[in-house]
């Protein structure tokens, strides 16, 4: 039952930690905040899908305490940020969360004063569910007191009262009017329960539909590897040098400048394999790219045979089209799969038709296996031979492989303008670093000198394709 409200607690200040330090960098109490909140998340999508056919009330557990440890560091951050006064700190280390709200209590504070900005369950309620509650609700001048009742043999009852109805009886001497009362009470007491939990389950969805577009509305792609740190030059001292990147780093770092990894599909696994052995015949990069999932290629030559869409398109689902199943199409979250099914598909078709699009520009012939891939990377100078092994050439990275820009500056001449005008375009979308040592403008009027080499048909359909960037 509810107990009395007679006091009722101050709202307590929300403190958001800055974003950035004294030093520029990100703020470790910023950090927190955020390492909270996502654990919080973490949680209500497990409660989601906890009980769907998935038994994960044992991770469910583990995770809650952990994130209930998250969320008091964040507390005791926002205590810290708001210059709450603290009690001199003991130990020799840092004080941890717990000894933090201790030295608030010790110099007289209360640390519910401030709370973290950490989005937490708060469903709304109908106003109209709580003003039941509170017209059932009566306050009890004392609600430990003894029950008024007598036993059978008139011995004043021992038990208390029942407390949020204004009676002085216990649950077993209630008066018709005070178990009135009760059952009443009882009721908005449930349906306000009911509320939170539908609310509950609807914001549960709703962060499960976040998650969705956070990191699922993308058609998949291979990730790819973490590319070598670019150490700061440091001052000589002592007549040793600064610190320097190695021959294969520099090539690897100049790689991911220009671009081509991310516009390359299952480039990743060419990058895996380079990070493994910087010099390799093509055989060796398909060894060691097929080693890197044994579960996908048995050998070498089906990793060089298989697609490079294999396992970047997004996957078959088989679900009922609109209409042909009413009872399915009830279901919002059905509604909410098909629409991100059908734009995951539009992706990957755009992704594909402008990769294809630019190998065209390169004027290349169609790349559609890893083989061509990697040929495709030696013929326009991103892998560079580096002698012979058994009468096998052995390549590794250029230190300056050209950019997408200048091979498409170099060849595109030959390509009709409204292939040129629409790799541009891709190149664009995209977002490929620009070439520093060649002006976008110089790219785009490629366009009118291929026009010139292919009639004015072609340039007829392509006038006003791009814009050009300044």
């Amino acid at each position: 039952m509810t107990r009395s409200r007679q006091t009722r607690s101050l709202p307590a200040r929300t403190i958001t930690p800055p974003r950035r330090d004294r030093h520029g960098g990100f703020s470790p109490a910023w950090l927190l905040m955020q390492a909270a909140r996502l654990s919080w998340e973490i949680r209500n999508v497990l409660q989601l899908i906890n009980g769907m056919r998935l038994n994960l009330s044992e991770e469910l557990h583990i995770h809650s305490e952990a994130s209930d440890m998250l969320l008091n560091a964040a507390h005791a951050t926002a205590i810290m940020e708001a210059r709450l006064p603290l009690a001199p700190a003991w130990g020799s280390g840092p004080p941890r969360a717990r000894s933090i709200f201790a030295q608030a209590r010790e110099a007289g504070t209360d640390p519910a004063e401030v709370r973290p900005d950490v989005e937490l369950a708060r469903p709304p309620i109908d106003p109209q569910i709580i003003c039941d509650v509170e017209a059932a609700y009566r306050e009890d001048p004392d609600p430990d007191a003894q029950c008024a009742g007598t036993t059978l043999k008139k011995d004043r009852c021992a038990k208390t009262i029942v407390t949020g109805i204004g009676s002085e009886h216990c649950a077993v001497h209630l008066t018709p009017a005070e178990r009135q009362r009760r059952d009443k009470l009882r009721a908005a007491q449930d349906r306000r329960m009911q509320a939170i939990q539908d609310a509950l389950e609807e914001h549960r969805l709703t962060l499960a539909t976040a998650w969705i577009d956070r990191y699922g509305h993308r058609p998949h792609r291979v990730e790819l590897p973490a590319a070598p740190s670019r150490p700061r030059q440091v001052i000589p001292f002592d007549g040793h040098p600064g610190l320097t990147l190695g021959k294969d780093e520099q090539a690897m770092l100049a790689l991911f400048d220009t671009g081509w990894p991310t516009l390359c599909p299952r480039s990743a696994e060419i990058v895996g394999a380079l990070l493994d052995c910087p010099r390799a015949t093509t055989a060796r990069l398909a060894e060691l790219a097929a080693a890197q999932t044994p579960e996908r290629w048995s050998s070498p030559q089906q990793w060089l045979d298989s697609g490079i869409w294999d396992g970047i398109q997004p996957p078959g689902l088989d679900l009922p089209a609109a209409g042909e199943d009413p009872g399915l199409d009830e279901y919002p979250p059905v509604q909410v799969l098909r629409h991100h099914i059908k734009e995951d598909h539009a992706v990957w078709e755009r992704w594909q038709a402008g990769f294809a699009t630019l190998i065209e520009a390169c004027d290349d012939p169609p790349v559609d296996t890893m083989a061509d891939l990697l040929a495709f990377w030696q013929d326009i100078g991103i892998l560079i031979s580096h002698g012979n092994d058994a009468g096998h050439p052995v390549w590794s990275l250029d230190t300056s492989p050209p950019s997408p820009w200048r091979v498409v500056y170099a060849r595109g001449p030959l390509v009709p303008p409204h292939i040129l005008a629409a790799a541009l375009d891709w190149l664009l979308d995209q977002d490929v670093p620009l070439d520093a040592d060649l002006p976008p403008r110089e790219v785009f009027n490629l366009i009118m000198t291929s026009s010139a080499h292919h009639g004015p048909a072609d340039n007829a359909s392509t006038s006003g394709a791009v814009g050009v960037p300044g």
